[in-house]
């Protein structure tokens, strides 16, 4: 038996890897590239959130407008001046109740039916001057009941838009906490970044723009101020924990923020630029996110800067109600 013997050749087969050198070319080609795209997807994303936060404000302010051409009136279970006199809740809970469910007022045929024993009533004032209200949180999406009629809900939201927002002023004078009982939370209109939308109802449609309640230097004023203190009086609000001491309407006191929030609302064209407590305001309720940086209308943020903050947009370099457009919160208005 003759051995044959078998030539493989290896010339086709032949694989050569790569080198140490041309990896570490692959990767720093890799490396900057995802630096490139990095900055563009974080601004894609933002914008992302700009929208759907905007979005969420407009469907909010037109479920308020429906609410009005039904009843005749803006939703809010509490009467806007006895809220602003002692603000329990704040002033888009009090919306959220009203179009939503979840709430019914003392005034109501059936505030003491057994139905309503079991929920949480929250008394505001005191002595002749108390109002009360019944709340569960739970019933909260189920449509509101008003004068004895079951409503199916005026505002809708994706579940993403309603949260519990912690660090906010709760009824009891005490930051809300997550991890807390929330059987006695309400629910908040949140936008893209876990931050709450703060809401305005107007309470007159004459008289200075923003005052307070109690009158003060401002009295009978179009707008009160107290509703939005659950929010902007919190030191950790929203996801983000953020404190709101950097915001503009709590730096400045008295008149002056007064005039900073009516330089916020107001119509732009009309009324002195420097003279904003007079002007016209740009609807009768007004919703504002906080934006990406979580602080409403910080002095951070707008024409300011870390070196240089920006308090005053009323009057001197920056009192003009332009300025208001280079800060990142988002405002919608509503009502007319």
């Amino acid at each position: 038996m003759t051995a044959v013997a078998t030539n493989r050749s290896t010339a086709g087969t032949d694989q050569r890897g790569f080198t140490i050198t041309e990896l570490l070319v692959v990767i720093g080609i890799i490396v900057v590239l995802v630096g490139i795209l990095l900055p563009a997807l974080g601004k894609v994303n933002q914008r992302a959130k700009r929208t759907q936060t905007a979005s969420t404000m407009e469907d909010f302010v037109k479920a308020c407008e429906s609410f009005r051409q039904e009843f005749g009136y803006l939703p809010g279970l509490v009467p806007e001046e006895i809220l602003a006199a002692d603000p329990k809740i704040s002033g888009t809970e009090n919306v959220l109740l009203h179009l939503m469910g979840g709430g019914i007022s003392e005034d109501h045929p059936l505030f003491n039916a057994p139905q309503y024993s079991g929920w949480q009533v929250i008394t505001f004032g005191s002595g002749n001057s108390q109002f009360r209200i019944r709340v569960n949180s739970s019933e909260v999406g189920k449509g509101p009941n008003i004068g004895g009629k079951q409503y199916t809900p005026f505002f809708t939201p994706r579940e993403a838009d309603i949260c519990f927002c912690d660090g906010q002023i709760g009824w009891d004078g005490q930051p809300e906490q997550i991890g807390s009982d929330t059987t006695n939370r309400l629910p908040d209109l949140c936008d893209a970044w876990g931050m709450p939308i703060l809401t305005l109802r107007s309470v007159r449609s004459v008289g200075n723009l923003v005052g307070e309640a109690g009158g003060g230097s401002a009295p009978r004023t179009q707008f009160l101020m107290d509703p939005i203190y659950p929010y902007l009086n919190s030191d950790s609000l929203g996801e983000f924990g953020q404190s709101q001491a950097e915001s503009i309407l709590r730096t400045t006191t008295g008149l002056a923020r007064h005039k900073t929030l009516a330089q916020i609302i107001r119509a732009p064209a009309l009324g002195s630029p420097t003279q904003p407590e007079s002007g016209t305001p740009k609807g009768s309720i007004v919703v504002i996110s906080p934006g990406p940086d979580g602080i409403f209308f910080s002095r951070l943020d707008g024409p300011g800067s870390p070196a240089v903050p920006v308090i005053n947009i009323v009057s001197g370099t920056y009192g003009s109600p332009e300025v208001v457009d280079r800060y990142d919160d988002i405002r919608a208005f509503g009502g007319g």
